[in-house]
C-alpha cells in the first residue's frame, strides 16, 4: 500500500474481521524452502496477529499458512463480544521469512475500540 508499516485496523468486540491477503512479493531467483533453522523462504508470507483472544485454526490466526507470490488468502477473525478493548498488532510469521519482513515494515497495529458510552466522556472526547 506504499505505506511503512501497514494500516490501523479498527474493530469492535462482537465484530468479524475479514482480511484478504495478497502476496505481492517477488518469487525468488533460488529455491531456499529446504534450509532449515535459517532465513528461507524470502517471497512466501501469512499474517499473524498478537493481542487478540480469537482462534489459532483456519482460517482464523493460522501461523501454517503459507501465501506464496502471486497468492491470497482469506483470514476471517472472530472476535468474542466479550473481547476488552485495547491494542494488538499483527505482523507476517512465515518461519523462516518473518524477520526479513518484518524489517522490511510488514507490521500494523489491531485497535479493538471501547464500546459506546463506556468512557466517561472526557476521556471518550480525546
Amino acid at each position: 500500500n506504499g505505506m511503512l508499516g501497514g494500516p490501523i485496523i479498527r474493530v469492535r468486540a462482537g465484530d468479524t474481521l475479514r482480511v484478504t491477503l495478497k502476496n505481492d512479493l517477488r518469487a525468488e531467483p533460488f529455491a531456499t524452502a529446504s534450509l532449515n533453522n535459517k532465513i528461507r523462504s524470502f517471497s512466501t508470507t501469512n499474517l499473524h496477529l498478537h493481542g487478540l483472544h480469537i482462534s489459532p485454526e483456519d482460517p482464523g490466526d493460522s501461523m501454517f499458512v503459507a501465501v506464496v507470490p502471486d497468492g491470497s488468502y482469506e483470514y476471517v477473525y472472530e472476535i468474542p463480544a466479550d473481547h476488552m478493548a485495547g491494542t494488538a498488532w499483527y505482523h507476517p510469521h512465515f518461519h523462516g521469512s518473518t524477520a526479513l519482513q518484518m524489517a522490511g515494515g510488514a507490521a500494523g497495529l489491531v485497535i479493538i475500540e471501547d464500546p459506546p458510552g463506556s468512557l466517561p466522556p472526557e476521556i471518550e472526547s480525546l
